[in-house]
């Protein structure tokens, strides 16, 4: 798994999940240098993203949150803070409820807990309808040169299947989550707004704390990058 690292190596461990279509070093480029300051950062491709390729051509959230705590086990740097941002604050959620040993506070930002029906409309919808000509470029740029032409497709219609069926995580489910969770959403998200997805996991969690960010879209450290800086590593170090 390739990953890109940043501020002291003896400064407490965080962990930046990025999301759909992102990187390691493309996602966190806002609020890395911010980061690095408090943290020793590191910023992984996922699997099938970027230069971490993905010899069984799966996506799923679980497969990915089981790679990241092997990735920290192996770098015996776990328990960890944690960051994800869309289908990266999946699995950062799934790593929170699954891999509890390696997490020791998570962000959950722009992600879902379960499959509401407009998330489910949303991943099963036709992914070339919605992704432009400029960021068709990016993600051939970010995916493509490591496979092969056209690849970052296949990635994205993998990645909207995977939308539409999974979380599916019950209030029981996060009742039993003693991990202090931060939970980020910009109240304008139009794609996890709408079905109160941030309220629902806030609420649920054991332990969570929610920060709604008025008149915010889908990412709210690229908007606000020096308060969601400021508020995160508040919360990391409370």
């Amino acid at each position: 798994m390739l990953y890109n690292e940043y501020g002291a190596s003896d400064a407490p461990p965080l962990l930046l999940v990025h999301g759909s279509g992102g990187t390691g070093a493309s996602e966190w480029k806002t609020v890395r240098d911010g980061l690095a300051k408090h943290f020793r950062v590191l910023a992984p491709d996922c699997r099938g993203h970027g230069k971490t390729l993905d010899p069984r051509n799966e996506y799923t959230f679980d497969l990915l949150a089981n790679d990241l705590a092997e990735f920290l086990r192996a770098l015996h740097i776990a328990p960890a803070f944690v960051v994800g941002h869309s289908n990266g604050g999946n699995v950062a959620l799934v790593l929170t409820v699954e891999h509890a040993d390696v997490v020791k506070k998570s962000v959950v930002m722009a992600g879902n807990a379960y499959v509401s029906a407009d998330l489910l409309r949303y991943g099963q919808a036709d992914w070339s309808d919605r992704i432009s000509a400029t960021w068709g470029a990016e993600l051939a740029a970010l995916h493509d040169a490591p496979r092969y032409p056209g690849y970052w497709r296949a990635l994205m219609d993998r990645t909207g299947r995977e939308i539409a069926r999974a979380p599916n995580y019950t209030p029981n489910d996060l009742h039993r989550v003693k991990t202090p969770v931060l939970v980020i959403q910009g109240a304008n998200d139009s794609v996890n707004a709408p079905s109160h997805h941030a309220e629902f996991m806030a609420e649920n969690l054991a332990n969570a704390q929610l920060w709604l960010a008025p008149d915010t879209g889908h990412s709210v450290h690229e908007e606000h990058p020096h308060e969601w800086v400021e508020r995160v590593a508040k919360f990391f170090w409370e």
